[in-house]
C-alpha cells in the first residue's frame, strides 16, 4: 500500500470524480456523499494473474473555508495548524520559499487522503498528477517507488516538484499562492460606502496609471475595523529596518553596533538578529536585507519624515531615506515623527494591495507588470503597510501580503 495527502484552496470534490471517471473509464468507482466528508472507492479488476488494485480517495472539508488559519475549529483546521508547526521546525536556506509554504498550509480548505493498493502505479500516478495539477494542490508525502524526491517526509507542489523537505531541500524556485476572494471578502452589507469610495478611487488611480484592475478584490477594511501599531512600535521598527537594510550593504559590523547603542536600537525580530549577528551574508539574506529600504521608506513615510510615498516604478532614494532617520539623533526623531491619518494610511494600503495583485498577476503569466511598477517595491510597500494596520495581528517576519 502507497498513500500520500493532498491539500487544496479549491472545494470542488465534484472535479476529482470527473478526473477518476476520465481518466479510469473501466474502473468500478463507489462515491459516498457525507456533506464536509466524503469519500471515492475506485476499483480495477485484476487479470486471469493479477489481483486487483484499489484506490480510495478520503475527503474532507473546513468547518468555514478561509484563506488564514486564525483558530482552530475542526480536524482539519487542528492539522493544519500541526503542519504549521512541522513546517515552522524546518531549517532551510530558501525562507522566502518555506513562508509561501506557510501560506500554501493556512489557505488549504480540503484535504484529500490518496490511499492505494497495493501501489501508486502508472493508472493512479495518472489521476494523481491531475487532481493536483487542476485543483492547484500541494501533497504531503513520504518516500515509496512513487514519491523519490526525499529521503523523508515532504512537500510537493502542484507539478510533484519538490517544495521543501525536512532536511531543508527544495527544487523549485517559486511556489503559487493563490486566494478566492470569497473567502475573504466581507459580506456586502457589511462594507461600507467609505469602503467603496477608496476601492474604486484605487481603481481609478491604477486604471490612469495602466496598472491591471481585478475589480472582484474587495476593499480594505475599513477605518473603524483597523487599529494602526503605536507609535513607538513603528519607531522601534523603523530603526530596526535601518540596521538590517545597512547590514546588506557591507557596512563594517562595528559602525552597526556603535549605531544600535547610540540609537538605542533593540527591537530586531528573530530573522533580523540572525542577519545582524552574522559574519557573512549570503545572497538571499543580503537581498532580504537590502530590499528593507522600501519597507522603511513605507514607515518613515507613514511616521510624516518623508513627504510623499512615490509612484513604485523605480527604487526609492536611498540616500534620503537612511538620511531622514540617520542624521537627526533618536530625541529628536522622536519628537518630530507623528502617524499619518489612519484614512490616508488605509488610502495607500487599499492602492498597494491592488497594484500587489497586478504583479502577482503578471508574474504567473509569465509577464511583466503593465504600468511600469516594479513587484519588489509593490510587495515591500504592501507588506509593511499590512504590519502597520495590525493586517491578522501578525509579528513582522511573519506577515502575509494576500492578494
Amino acid at each position: 500500500m502507497e498513500n500520500c495527502t493532498l491539500y487544496s484552496h479549491q472545494l470542488n470534490f465534484e472535479k476529482v470524480i470527473e478526473i477518476v471517471q476520465s481518466t479510469l473509464p473501466k474502473a468500478s468507482v463507489e462515491y459516498k456523499d457525507g456533506g464536509k466528508q466524503k469519500s471515492l472507492l475506485v476499483t480495477i479488476k485484476g487479470g486471469l494473474f493479477s489481483k486487483p488494485k484499489t484506490l480510495k480517495i478520503n475527503y474532507r472539508e473546513r468547518l468555514n473555508p478561509s484563506y488564514t488559519l486564525k483558530e482552530v475549529e475542526c480536524g482539519l483546521t487542528q492539522n493544519l495548524a500541526g503542519m504549521l508547526g512541522f513546517v515552522d521546525s524546518f531549517r532551510t536556506r530558501n525562507e522566502a520559499l518555506k513562508q509561501k509554504l506557510r501560506y500554501k498550509v493556512m489557505s488549504a480548505n480540503c484535504e484529500m487522503p490518496f490511499i492505494a493498493d497495493p501501489a501508486i502505479d502508472a493508472d493512479f500516478g495518472a489521476v494523481l498528477r491531475k487532481i493536483a495539477s487542476e485543483l492547484g494542490c500541494f501533497v504531503f508525502a513520504q518516500p515509496n517507488r512513487f514519491f523519490t524526491k526525499s529521503a523523508g517526509q515532504h512537500f510537493l507542489d502542484k507539478n510533484l516538484n519538490l517544495i521543501l523537505d525536512a532536511s531543508g531541500n527544495w527544487e523549485i524556485e517559486d511556489l503559487e499562492v493563490s486566494v478566492d476572494a470569497k473567502y475573504h471578502d466581507q459580506a456586502i452589507e457589511e462594507v461600507s460606502e467609505g469602503q467603496l469610495a477608496r476601492k474604486a478611487k484605487s481603481e481609478a488611480f491604477l486604471t490612469e496609471n495602466g496598472v491591471k484592475v481585478n475589480k472582484n478584490l474587495p476593499p480594505v477594511r475599513s477605518d473603524e475595523q483597523v487599529e494602526l501599531r503605536s507609535l513607538q512600535a513603528v519607531l522601534d521598527r523603523a530603526y530596526a529596518l535601518l540596521i538590517i537594510a545597512v547590514k546588506g550593504e557591507g557596512i563594517e559590523q562595528e559602525h552597526l553596533e556603535r549605531t544600535v547603542a547610540d540609537k538605542q536600537i533593540n527591537s530586531f525580530t528573530p530573522e533580523e538578529l540572525h542577519i545582524y549577528h552574522a559574519s557573512a551574508l549570503n545572497d538571499r539574506e543580503r537581498a532580504y536585507s537590502t530590499w528593507r529600504y522600501e519597507s522603511l521608506y513605507t514607515l518613515l513615510w507613514a511616521l510624516g519624515l518623508m513627504d510623499e510615498l512615490k509612484y513604485p516604478s523605480e527604487i526609492c532614494d536611498v540616500q534620503a531615506v537612511v538620511g531622514a532617520i540617520f542624521q537627526p539623533n533618536r530625541a529628536a526623531i522622536e519628537s518630530q515623527a507623528k502617524l499619518r491619518p489612519k484614512s490616508v494610511i488605509l488610502d495607500e494600503l487599499d492602492k498597494t494591495y491592488r497594484m500587489n495583485w497586478a504583479c502577482v498577476d503578471a508574474r504567473i503569466n509569465g509577464q511583466e507588470p503593465a504600468g511600469g511598477i516594479m513587484s519588489s517595491v509593490v510587495y515591500e510597500r504592501h507588506y509593511a503597510l499590512n504590519w502597520l494596520t495590525q493586517h491578522d495581528n501578525q509579528d513582522w517576519d511573519d506577515v502575509q501580503t494576500p492578494t
